[in-house]
């Protein structure tokens, strides 16, 4: 009987203690721009970059610890361990190294500090680059020896 008392007691203690620590969502902390950015089509081979905007929306300080790409085509750019006071913007540059044919969606997780966490997403369509100028017909010409 003394086992299950002490259980129960500290079973209540646990859930009052999760309920007291309640995970904060990233949206009621911070804005995004940009967070879900489609590139529409891109050349394939050829880097494409764009911005993801980060302003806190909260009444204190918010860190962004680190940005983590989902791949190796992926370099966020970013100012490792920044602080945003309150109303600041933040950003990250995010650079596509251009390596997929056809459509692509890669992603890149945000932590900040607090557990906070947001992925990100960018999506596209790589397409061939064509370097013909000529906009006109192709007319062979083949020689031929009349004698």
């Amino acid at each position: 009987m003394k086992n299950f008392t002490f259980l129960t007691a500290l079973l209540a203690l646990s859930l009052a203690f999760k309920q007291s620590h309640a995970q904060v969502k990233v949206e009621e902390v911070l804005k995004f721009k940009n967070d879900q950015y489609d590139f529409g089509k891109i050349n394939f081979g050829k880097p494409a970059t764009y911005t993801i905007e980060i302003t806190n929306i909260s009444k204190d300080t918010v860190t962004l610890i680190t940005a983590r790409p989902g791949c190796g085509c992926t370099t966020p750019n970013f100012k490792a361990n920044q602080k945003m006071a309150p109303g600041q913007i933040a950003e990250v540059q995010i650079t596509f190294n251009g390596s997929a044919m056809g459509v692509f969606s890669r992603y890149t997780d945000l932590e900040f500090s607090g557990g906070l966490k947001k992925q990100t997403k960018f999506s596209g369509e790589g397409v061939a680059i064509t370097n013909n100028t000529n906009t006109g017909p192709v007319i062979n010409i083949t020689k031929t020896n009349k004698q």
